[in-house]
């Protein structure tokens, strides 16, 4: 057994090292450069504005977060419950949002809720120029972005959680007399508790460094989040050790969350003993198609605004123009629009691979060598937003002096492993644990080695595993734009970055084009991930 032990540990300890290096260094950069100027540090710490800004940031953090989850928990309490057509369609759906990348909702808001928008047009007609709705360029636009992204994560968290409940103390409860809502709320909802504290954390922990949404759609600096202010420092006001001041704070912070919240060290097994889902009739009938309707109603319009967009003008002009454009070769030597989709694709193929192939080691050594605190330590990189992560790979780029294209796309493809790799991670941790610890034993004794037991059994049943682990990664690196914003410098475009630049210009044809492409692309991908277990990720 410590020869498999030491097989397994083998394994482990470079992904591990490689995981670190590519972490620590950014990290150690912010770090020194934030101690080389301790009075630049301490009049950070003892500004006024930090302290704004840190409370802003954990205000719209926690009130996205209590929306998401408030929202989330009727669908799930339903769903869990019940069984009809387009379940197993909708959750599948959750699963896929999870990936959406943040750029679309910017422009889906943006085209769908804009004060010219497709929404206040439809009112307009409706109501002859009487009713208009003022959504964007304010706080509950952000608080609405943030709830559209993490709502479909709350409801796949609290609908798997809901699903292996036994439902003995719930009959009970109203064989007694007490009604489906009292027993939901006395019973059900006490049972759930630890998932909904869960729940709550992830989502926490997605908005707290929220960036782009805040920028775009907030439109206001007094709505600005601690990533927002650092990119501001960085590029706007070039005030480096300041940028550097605040990242060290929020890293701070973040990683003080991860350790309280203990995310990334216990993996919740999943349940044997689900339960049986009722088919809906009647009343539940009637439920199941309002609470379809309005999931689908909420979810729906920025996606399809932009499918609509890319093939029409602001006047409902039918035009390919935008489409024409993608392949139109560029006169002015900036990025085409098929450079940058090349571009997005090459690196979210490479940064999924590796980042897939470090997960694996992690994972089937957590489990065989029971060491949870390994899913906890590649979970820091979440501690520390991509635009404070950019940040540090720019002081690296700036003190090894690489400034070619060459060591621009490898910082892009780094940052990019390095954001996907936590959420790799998980995806692969249940697949690692769901191989039965007897088999191994099996082989063991029948003379294989533990290089061999890998290869042939332990890898094969970890295959599905990893095809989701990386779709997921895929499409996450595809949408990733922050820190492709920080360290590309013009010299990296890819279809974000460039669908970012194309709403500052207000050519939203163009960006729609584009978003359609990558819609189409993170789909693709994340239906081949599909194939795998349905279980591999909670």
């Amino acid at each position: 057994m410590k020869k498999a032990d030491g097989y397994y540990l083998g394994k482990t300890i470079p992904a591990l090292a490689v995981t670190a290096l590519v972490f620590l260094l950014p990290v150690g950069a912010v770090l020194l450069r934030s101690l080389t100027d301790i009075s630049q540090l301490w009049r950070t710490i003892t500004d006024r504005y930090t302290w704004k800004l840190l409370g802003f940031t954990v205000m719209q953090a926690s009130v996205s977060a209590l929306c998401s989850i408030v929202l989330a928990m009727p669908f799930a309490a339903f769903f869990s419950r019940y069984r009809f057509r387009g379940r197993r369609a909708i959750l599948t759906m959750c699963d896929a949002a999870f990936a959406l990348p943040a750029i679309l909702v910017v422009l889906g808001f943006v085209i769908c809720y804009g004060n010219n928008g497709l929404f206040n047009r439809l009112l307009a007609a409706v109501s002859k120029d009487r009713w208009s709705v003022q959504v964007l360029y304010s706080f509950k636009a952000i608080i609405l972005a943030h709830v559209y992204l993490n709502l479909p994560i709350a409801l796949s968290l609290l609908t798997n959680s809901l699903s292996e409940m036994p439902t003995t103390e719930e009959n009970a409860s109203r064989l007694l007399g007490a009604s489906d809502f009292r027993t939901f709320v006395k019973v059900t909802l006490p049972k759930v508790w630890g998932t909904v504290l869960s729940a709550f954390s992830l989502i926490f922990l997605f908005c707290f460094p929220s960036f782009l949404i805040v920028m775009t759609l907030g439109g206001n600096p007094s709505f600005y989040t601690i990533e927002a202010e650092i990119y501001k420092r960085t590029y706007t006001d070039m005030n480096p050790a300041g940028s550097a001041s605040l990242a060290m704070i929020s890293f701070a912070i973040m990683a003080g969350l991860l350790v309280l919240t203990g995310y990334g060290k216990e993996e919740r097994r999943a349940s044997r003993n689900r339960r049986s889902l009722i088919p809906v009739k009647g009343k539940s009938k009637v439920t199941a198609i309002v609470l379809t309707v309005l999931l689908i109603l909420f979810m729906a319009p920025p996606i399809l605004s932009i499918l609509y967009r890319s093939f029409f003008t602001r006047d409902g002009v039918f035009t390919l123009k935008a489409w024409s454009d993608i392949a139109a070769r560029s006169r002015t030597g900036v990025a085409t629009s098929l450079n940058a989709v090349l571009n997005s694709i090459g690196i979210a193929a490479c940064a999924a691979f590796i980042a897939t192939e470090l997960a694996s080691s992690v994972a089937i050594g957590a489990i065989r060598l029971k060491i949870k605190a390994l899913t906890f330590l590649t979970s820091l990189p979440m501690a520390m937003g991509s635009v404070s992560l950019g940040l540090g790979f720019l002081f690296l780029a700036s003190s090894l002096q690489l400034r070619s294209i060459a060591a621009s796309y490898i910082l892009v493809l780094l940052a990019h492993t390095v954001v996907v790799l936590p959420f790799a991670v998980r995806t692969l941790v249940p697949g690692a644990r769901a191989i039965p610890a007897c088999l191994p034993v099996a082989a063991k004794t029948l003379g294989g080695t533990t290089r061999e037991i890998f290869r042939r059994i332990e890898s094969p049943l970890l295959g599905p595993y990893r095809r989701r682990a990386f779709a997921f990664a895929f499409a996450l690196s595809l949408g990733e734009v922050n820190a492709t914003l920080a360290l590309g410098e013009g010299r990296v475009t890819t279809t974000p970055v460039l669908i970012y630049k194309l709403i500052n210009q207000y050519n939203y044809q163009g960006a729609s084009a584009l978003a359609v492409i990558l819609i189409i692309l993170a789909l693709t991908v994340f239906a081949i991930g599909e194939k795998g277990d349905s279980n591999a990720i909670s």
